[in-house]
């Protein structure tokens, strides 16, 4: 503890020196850049002190990974219908908190570091899983979606979901399981990193690595909500399965009303829901599937009461008119709500400004529902999955992962105990013939998919951004439709031309993404399955 202790102090005192020398003496104006800059390496300089002073971070090399619990998708890829074929899906629901009781023990809400930290002490309405198991009928599998109420999690705790479904994996003929978060700020901490870190975690986890202890270290993420979590995702998952009827799918696409806005520039938004609709043969009740790009942060971050937000009302709003409803997360890097879907301004407490947000939403959809806008999807499910390794080069999520704050799976790639990888994974999916979409492990700039990235005038680092958009990869008459938070959360996923200091105004991302070049290998790594696809037809 001492000497932590003295290596915080220093790595403090170097920082703030650093930064203070920076905003002193370089003049504001053209120079602003230069000062942001210096600010940016002083304190990553500090942080990086501590993580290699920190104990721990024996994690594997990369050249011996082996994948375990990862599925590739489909087989084959068709481009028709098999003969005779029909959709099938199958829906489940369940709740996180019915089984758990939050007051027990000590939870932390996840999404706002605070500082004490925010310890729930109550509830609004539920955190849930919900899941639609999918199958085109061409005997390549059943394909499976879950989203779960949550900040996000991590590959790890994926595959373990997966590791317990192994047996009814094979059973069942499932070709791949992804899961998924809404990214709601107002939920319990499923990622570990925004509990009592400081000092409190950061000085008892340095403690037990000295000792060689990795199984009791301390974060944000409460043990018995987590298992609580895994055993009622897999028991949705398996309902969801066990549920799937035949019947009809529908999709629609619209961008008539504004449920979004960038606040962070370039202002590019995904305006588009898309939504799926599925009919049962047995006229028993359809499925919605609404895909939108929008934070769910309406509570603010003094919140201590766990809410799930605008899916929560939006679900709720298509209940009670007699549709099952999941929500799916889009690339909302930093996109927040508008209040032109609900069409009102929105000025009653936060809680009703959300509410009457996600009603809004599922009211949006439901306009959708036998409208001109909404086409019969041929029964093609083409899924294709690969690992990508991204490297880490920010030295805050490099402490956090080292510290045991975090259970993303890391591997060395190099000599130096500093030059480590995220394992995530990137899936494509094409729906039909007209409707893909990208499976994203992590909070996606939208000028990744949809184009309008700064050119080098405008670009922090005064550089073009060189990869062409997403939706240029796949083919022009079909929409392409982010997934995002899927299957891992690797933080935030930006153009590495606009990476900038964590310091300069409208950069805070940088504090909290894996570093500049995720965004370049994420695109590739999708650009690489659209390619791949077309030559296993």
């Amino acid at each position: 503890m001492k000497k932590l202790s003295i290596l915080a102090a220093s790595a403090a005192v170097i920082g703030a020196g650093a930064g203070y020398i920076a905003y002193k003496n370089i003049d504001d104006g053209k120079k602003k850049k230069v000062k942001y800059d210096l600010g940016d390496k002083a304190i990553r300089s500090a942080v990086r002190a501590l993580f290699h002073a920190y104990p721990g971070g024996s994690w594997q090399l990369k050249q011996e990974y082996i994948p375990r619990n990862f599925f590739e998708g489909t087989e084959t890829f068709i481009d028709k219908p098999k003969p005779n074929a029909k959709w099938s899906l199958g829906y489940a629901s369940d709740s996180l908190l019915s089984s758990i009781d939050l007051m027990a023990s000590k939870h932390f809400m996840g999404g706002y570091l605070a500082f004490p930290p925010n310890v729930v002490d109550g509830v609004i309405d539920d955190q849930c899983v919900r899941v639609i198991a999918l199958d085109d009928g061409s005997g390549r599998g059943i394909s499976v979606f879950a989203v779960i109420d949550c900040i996000g999690l991590a590959s790890t705790d994926v595959r373990r979901i997966r590791e317990r479904l192994s047996d009814f994996t094979k059973l069942h003929n499932i070709n791949c399981i992804n899961i998924s978060a809404t990214h709601c700020h107002s939920a319990v901490d499923t990622q570990g990193l925004w509990g009592d870190l400081i000092p409190g975690a950061i000085i008892e986890n340095f403690k037990k690595l000295r000792k060689g202890d990795t199984d009791t270290l301390q974060s944000g993420r409460n043990p018995e909500f987590m298992e609580n979590l895994y055993a009622v995702t897999v028991d949705t998952i398996k309902k969801a399965v066990e549920d799937m009827k035949k019947g009809v799918l529908y999709c629609s696409v619209s961008d008539e009303k504004k449920y979004s806005r960038d606040k962070r520039k370039p202002d590019v938004t995904e305006d588009d829901l898309t939504m799926l609709r599925f009919a049962p043969s047995d006229k028993s009740r359809e499925t919605i599937a609404v895909f939108a790009a929008v934070h769910p942060i309406a509570l603010g971050y003094r919140n201590t009461k766990v809410s799930a937000d605008f899916p929560y009302y939006m679900v709720d709003e298509l209940d009670k008119n007699n549709y099952n409803g999941i929500f799916f997360q889009g690339p909302q890097l930093a996109v927040t709500t508008s209040d032109e879907v609900v069409g009102e301004e929105l000025k009653n407490s936060e809680q009703e400004r959300y509410a009457k947000f996600g009603r809004g939403l599922a009211r949006y959809a439901m306009s959708l529902v036998k409208s001109d806008k909404e086409k019969k999807v041929k029964p093609i499910l083409n899924v294709k999955i690969t690992e990508v390794f991204v490297p880490c080069e920010n030295e805050i999520l490099m402490l956090v992962g080292k510290a045991g704050l975090v259970t993303n799976n890391i591997l060395r790639n190099g000599s130096s105990s500093s030059d480590i990888v995220f394992v995530t994974e990137v899936g494509y999916v094409e729906l039909g013939e007209n409707q893909c979409f990208a499976l994203i492990p992590g909070e996606f700039a939208p000028e990744l998919l949809l184009g309008g990235a700064y050119d080098a005038d405008n670009a922090y680092n005064k550089q073009d951004w060189h990869l062409p958009a997403m939706t240029s990869m796949v083919k022009p008459d079909c929409k392409l439709t982010v997934i995002g938070l899927c299957n891992d959360s690797i933080g935030y996923i930006l153009p590495s031309n606009d990476y900038g200091s964590i310091i300069a105004p409208e950069h805070y991302e940088e504090a909290v993404s894996a570093g500049a070049k995720a965004g370049e290998v994420i695109v590739n790594a999708f650009n690489f399955l659209t390619e791949r696809s077309k030559n296993e037809r």
